[in-house]
């Protein structure tokens, strides 16, 4: 192992131990060396892996877990790497990520969707809820290779999928094809937009990366979604929608009430 993945390592470590200047009120769990391991550090680790589930057999393994991080920590500071440069600012970076999540964790707690504003949604987005479609489609992926071809000019020019894969072929292009389907409500809203008024035989081209994916569609059936459904899935959508506008607009609001200048070496610029 390299020694900037080792010090990554004890980086991680650092930001998991606590000291017992810090546990008051909390049960002692274990001792290793004299430094304690607390139940509130076991249902830290809870939180951090998701699991939703939290049985005794889940606690042992992340007290060993924690036993073990702590031998390890308390090594590497007999070796003083709490001192090394890459460390320190490991640990800065990440104390920042962290205040930064605190912060918009507490204000968007206080964002939550009114029922006035979910029936809204609902009915403003009938191609998610009440026209919801499911298309099935023959998709063919090859590489994004511009030496053969230009996906703009193809995406303008082949318009079914016999001239797309006699194209391909004359070009040498090897391609895979698989048949797929998908629902609407699955879709981000930028392909949503772009598909809802496609029909049978239409090609849609998607661009991954370095993988062309162009689906091919067969058929399109209407499938709406159930009420019940459609109220849940819309409070969600419009939690994250409400969620990411907010986090848009409170990094702008602080911009403009901040004095930031950006050093390139050469000038320094002020941000308005």
């Amino acid at each position: 192992m390299g020694r900037f993945n080792s010090l990554i390592i004890i980086t991680c470590m650092l930001m998991g131990c606590n000291n017992s200047s810090n546990i008051s009120g909390t049960q002692v769990l274990a001792t290793v060396n004299g430094d304690p391991i607390t139940q509130s550090q076991i249902h830290t680790e809870l939180l951090k892996n998701n699991s939703g589930v939290n049985t005794e057999e889940t606690e042992k393994q992340i007290l060993d877990t924690l036993i073990d991080r702590q031998l390890l920590l308390q090594e590497a500071l007999k070796l003083n790497l709490d001192r090394v440069p890459e460390v320190i600012g490991a640990i800065e970076s990440s104390k920042a990520q962290i205040y930064a999540q605190a912060y918009l964790s507490q204000k968007l707690a206080r964002i939550n969707p009114s029922e006035t504003e979910v029936t809204d949604f609902i009915k403003t987005h009938p191609e998610l809820f009440e026209h919801r479609k499911l298309f099935k489609t023959v998709d063919v992926i090859f590489a994004n290779d511009s030496t053969h071809f230009d996906v703009n000019v193809m995406e303008h020019e082949i318009t079914t999928l016999q001239a797309l894969q006699a194209e391909l072929e004359a070009r040498k292009v090897v391609y895979e094809t698989n048949n797929s389907q998908f629902l609407t409500d699955r879709l981000p809203m930028q392909v949503l937009k772009k598909i809802t008024h496609m029909a049978q035989g239409d090609l849609l081209f998607i661009h991954t990366g370095n993988t062309i994916v162009v689906k091919a569609i067969q058929s399109v059936n209407d499938v709406p979604m159930p009420e019940q459904m459609s109220h849940s899935v819309a409070r969600q959508l419009l939690d994250q929608q409400k969620k990411q506008n907010f986090i848009k607009s409170e990094i702008a609001r602080l911009r403009r009430l901040s004095t930031i200048r950006i050093n390139d070496g050469k000038s320094v610029t002020q941000l308005q």
